[in-house]
């Protein structure tokens, strides 16, 4: 669909770090950003018979001094596909055509993984004539620290030009507002020429009154300070043209890319003793071959999506990039590891509650990208690094994969320990006990390793695991029904005692896993494990309702309610633990409590979750409450002031952000496609 106003378009989307957007209705308007808002500005100018014409970034992207920008070619459309962005740029004399793909194709990981995207073009005559065109486009090396103070070292090599960071802080610090440190980004433009620039240099290039005397300077390996705005620049001139055609690459690579456990480990495409030198040579040699494997996969994705609407067509192409990218991908010890960021939250990697929502996307296409989101919290709890009985929240902070850090050990945490429990002869480690997500995370481990054995037609996984997914269902069995007063995936909502979309996750988990210990040759267990969800699934039912819905809690008011997005199971999964008859009760409940752009979470705030929403239009086969979810979202995406990748947490009666954006839960947007 094009000219969908997206709040930010994707533009390079390989991982966490190295990920940029444009924030901006048309790609001249702004520089291009990294997914937290910072400059990792991208230029580009064609000229055109001697006259100079910008269509991305700005010569001058902060603004402390003054100067005169090129004037522009119109841009005309954008169109978000799943891998690709297409910008067309059109005055009287040419058609510009600028595409940004990243090959991000979940049934090849190698080139998943492969740490390079790309930027072509094609310029044609509109008016008939030959024209003399130049081409230029550069990427600051601002894309390789993490703040403006650091310094790069600009070089060339036999396939690129390139500015590193080093190594001194490879893997020393983790966050979440925080951009990569080391390693080297790389521009790969075959045949152009390529070389260094700085904004004062620039400017003058591209200023008509001086260009007749520029010259540029093609600087031998130097050190710079990256905010002096150093870039890496490439240009081409193609005399008396009507139709050219070309395209660069833009490489990290990052050395190591996650410390596990320990140790620095390698992205997965190096698992076999590949060199970025070969990555970047095959890149090149493969992108044809790549650019018709991309459009074959995003035509086939799309026809699927336009079965729902069109509207859900574009949904989805916005989140597939995301969804992917902010993960990472590496191999070790004969594992993959696919290492989600808790994007613009707290930084967490690998967190189960993240990986849950986000599975419809890899159920589809990959699971075995689920089991590397599982792999690293077995591998934790093997190590001996978790001491609850219950599962665990996350590995570590990113890119720092190490144990879990979420409500432990926090200095916040302990600060307010210090001040205020104490005094009620609470020890710091039951106070630390409250800020974990117990039944949280035990359904999540359960239900994710069902559906991704369910999807392999394979139980393996399951019987690796056994024991301790059999302990964490005996600890749902003994705690999950009611749950006591404790966090969710919902955490910013606050704690919350008998939670009754929480029960309805302990109960599928449950279910789930007696299904898979039935395939397991578990005759027995199994049969205890559905008598016990069948016994909560009625006592649930009893407990719950409030007439025309069932509660926010067990406790709570006839008023209360809240989206029970956990039942989405019983269909998925075929465990048909509940009685139908809840699941339409409560889709009929929310369509009268929808609002302008959403359906709300629950009866304590007016804000929703993308995901979480998505996922309630398969409870059951009400086409019209599919249509009022995604007509809702798709309309908060164009109204929306919050120029972010695509929030997952915002309002429903006004289109603004409430938290969080680009964040990989957005694979739960594919939940609908799951059975097309």
């Amino acid at each position: 669909m094009k000219n969908f106003r997206a709040p930010a378009v994707p533009l390079i989307t390989v991982d966490p770090f190295f990920n940029v957007w444009s924030f901006a209705d048309r790609l001249y308007d702004d520089t291009p950003r990294h997914w937290t808002g910072r400059q990792h500005f991208l230029t580009g100018i064609v000229t055109v018979d001697g006259k100079h014409l910008k269509f991305m970034g700005k010569l001058n992207p902060d603004s402390t001094r003054y100067r005169t920008e090129p004037q522009i070619i119109e841009q005309t459309s954008v169109e978000i596909l799943p891998m690709t962005t297409k910008y067309v740029f059109e005055n009287e004399q040419i058609m510009l055509s600028v595409d940004f793909m990243t090959p991000l194709l979940l049934d090849d990981l190698d080139l998943m993984s492969r740490p390079i995207s790309y930027i072509s073009y094609t310029v044609r005559s509109k008016d008939g004539k030959k024209h003399d065109i130049e081409m230029y486009i550069d990427v600051s090396c601002q894309l390789c620290v993490n703040s403006p103070d650091q310094t790069v070292v600009l070089d060339k090599t036999d396939f690129s030009v390139c500015a590193c960071s080093g190594t001194d802080n490879m893997l020393k610090r983790s966050g979440d507002d925080h951009c990569i440190e080391w390693g080297t980004l790389h521009l790969i433009a075959d045949g152009f020429d390529t070389f260094f620039m700085d904004v004062d240099n620039k400017a003058a290039k591209f200023c008509d009154a001086y260009d007749k005397g520029f010259s540029t300077v093609k600087y031998p390996k130097i050190t710079k300070p990256a905010d002096g705005r150093p870039a890496l620049c490439c240009q081409k001139h193609y005399e008396a043209a009507k139709d050219v055609s070309d395209f660069i690459c833009i490489g990290y690579d990052d050395i190591k890319s996650i410390q596990y456990f320990g140790e620095n480990i390698d992205a997965y495409w190096r698992r076999g003793g590949m060199t970025f030198r070969q990555a970047a040579k095959l890149a090149v040699k493969e992108y044809e071959a790549v650019t018709a494997r991309v459009r074959k996969f995003e035509i086939e994705l799309m026809e699927k999506a336009r079965r729902i609407s069109d509207k859900y067509e574009q949904i989805v192409s916005l989140a597939y990039r995301q969804a992917i990218a902010a993960h990472k991908l590496t191999w070790h010890d004969g594992q993959i590891q696919f290492l989600s960021k808790e994007n613009y939250s707290n930084g967490c990697i690998g967190t189960v509650d993240v990986t849950y929502p986000s599975i419809p996307l890899f159920l589809i296409y990959n699971p075995t990208l689920i089991e590397g989101m599982l792999n690293p919290i077995f591998k934790m709890c093997s190590l001996g690094l978790w001491k609850y009985e219950f599962a665990p929240h996350d590995v570590g902070q990113y890119p720092l994969a190490n144990m879990q850090v979420y409500g432990i050990g926090d200095k916040y945490l302990k600060r307010f320990f210090e001040k205020k429990m104490h005094e009620k002869g609470v020890t710091l480690e039951e106070f630390e006990k409250t800020y974990q997500m117990p039944i949280e995370e035990c359904g999540n481990m359960l239900l994710c390793v069902a559906a991704l054995c369910a999807a392999k037609k394979d139980y393996s996984y399951a019987e690796k695991n056994f024991d301790i997914l059999d302990s964490w269902a005996n600890y749902i069995i003994k705690c999950g029904f009611d749950p006591e007063n404790q966090l969710c995936t919902d955490d910013f909502a606050g704690h919350l005692a008998h939670n009754c979309n929480l029960s309805v996750k302990a109960i599928e988990a449950i279910a789930a896993w007696s299904a898979v210990t039935k395939k397991l040759g578990h005759a027995k267990k199994s049969k205890l494990y559905r008598d016990t969800a069948q016994q909560f699934a009625e006592q649930w039912q009893r407990s719950a309702d409030a007439g025309d819905h069932y509660k926010l809690a067990f406790d709570g008011n006839e008023s209360s309610w809240s989206l029970k997005y956990n039942m989405v199971w019983d269909r998925l999964l075929s465990l048909d633990v509940f009685d139908k008859s809840i699941a339409d009760k409560e889709v009929e409940f929310y369509l009268r409590h929808a609002n302008r752009f959403g359906i709300p979470l629950d009866s304590r705030s007016d804000y929703t979750k993308s995901d979480w929403q998505m996922w309630t239009t398969v409870l059951t086969d009400n086409k019209e409450y599919l249509n009022a979810v995604v007509d809702r979202m798709y309309d908060m995406l164009e109204a929306t002031r919050d120029r972010v990748p695509f929030t997952d947490w915002y309002f429903t009666s006004c289109p603004y952000m409430r938290g969080f954006q680009n964040r990989s839960v957005q694979g739960g947007l594919f939940i609908n496609l799951l059975s097309l």
